[in-house]
């Protein structure tokens, strides 16, 4: 887990929270590694603990696991106004394909947004991988320039200042643009 920026605890978190929905399902780990398209081992490692995950896989783990990826990280303690230092993001690699951009996120349980991620993608870093979910996106630039890919759609691409919206069942994946890098925030709204 070095050089991941993630915490000692969330993996152990993460790990738990899959092992404990995937017994509530009734899965092996055979089967939810098959549907997730992972090894089982790295499964096997991921609910003990003994590694970290990447976005990408995390959203196919929730995905065969039928929840919202932000039902397996921790979220902040629910409170009418809800304050979220610097210090408390979590610090995911979008891929397990090194070098792989990093997220820095909030996630939130039980409510309509759920997830604040922003994205530096430095030129030369992966952030090339398809993403689905529930409920909504929102895409916004900061900095630099992304092209955002659609399977089956027009691609768009975002300059300083420029957002998309659009349902996040539909597969998307990002591509640098720019020369520079690129400052990117994502939010998502789940059902």
């Amino acid at each position: 887990m070095q050089g991941t920026g993630l915490t000692d605890a969330l993996p152990a978190e993460i790990g738990a929270k899959v092992k404990a929905l995937r017994a509530d399902r009734g899965l092996s780990g055979r089967k939810l590694a098959a549907a997730a398209d992972i090894s089982q081992p790295f499964l096997s490692q991921l609910e003990s603990g003994q590694t970290s995950v990447a976005i990408a896989t995390l959203y196919r783990i929730a995905h065969a696991l039928d929840v919202s990826p932000s039902d397996l990280l921790p979220g902040p303690p629910t409170t009418e106004i809800e304050v979220i230092r610097a210090a408390d993001l979590h610090h995911i690699p979008v891929s397990e394909v090194s070098p792989s951009t990093m997220a820095s996120a909030v996630f939130r349980e039980g409510r309509r947004i759920t997830e604040l991620s922003d994205f530096v993608i430095e030129p030369g870093e992966h952030v090339e991988e398809w993403f689905e979910s529930s409920g909504e996106n929102v895409v916004y630039m900061i900095d630099g320039s992304i092209r955002v890919e659609f399977k089956d759609r027009e691609d768009v691409v975002l300059s300083p200042g420029d957002a998309v919206f659009y349902p996040a069942h539909i597969p998307s994946r990002w591509q640098l643009e720019s020369d520079s890098p690129a400052r990117v925030i994502l939010v998502a709204a789940r059902v």
